[in-house]
């Protein structure tokens, strides 16, 4: 077995994961499309869900401003740290739940005009995306959390 030096370990370990990368890509034999990417509408579809997607738009906008008022009062009156995750927390909570809300009722409105639905999973790119080690910070206390930059 061949001794490399230290400096010598990063470079060649770079080396691997890019040669397996490529060996990855390679072998895929469906085209890869951007991630997030569903079904191009054509015009004519285009046309016949804008109006009820501009409705359901408005309408999660102002559940979202609701769910933050909400969230203010509740930050406000928080009396301590731990008052002030809970409420970080159900705020949170509340999102996600309106979140999944808005894309049901999505669902819905395409699949009542014959659409295929996109698939919203593969859209996932917010903070940990799903990732091991996703839950972690301020609101989980004992795991990790990056750097905080200083001003």
């Amino acid at each position: 077995m061949a001794r490399f030096t230290p400096w010598q370990r990063p470079l060649i370990a770079a080396a691997l994961v890019l040669g397996l990368g490529t060996a990855v890509q390679a072998q895929s034999s469906a085209p890869l499309k951007p991630k997030g990417e569903g079904p191009r509408l054509t015009e004519a579809q285009k046309q016949k869900l804008f109006p009820e997607t501009r409705s359901l738009a408005a309408q999660d906008h102002r559940a979202r401003i609701a769910i933050l008022q909400q969230g203010e009062r509740c930050i406000s009156a928080a009396p301590n740290g731990d008052g002030l995750r809970t409420c970080m927390r159900q705020e949170r909570d509340a999102l996600q739940t309106q979140r999944q809300q808005h894309r049901d009722a999505l669902r819905q409105v395409y699949e009542r005009n014959g659409i295929p639905v996109p698939d919203w999973s593969q859209r996932k790119g917010g903070r940990g995306a799903g990732t091991p080690g996703a839950r972690e910070g301020w609101d989980h206390p004992g795991q990790p959390v990056g750097p905080v930059p200083l001003r």
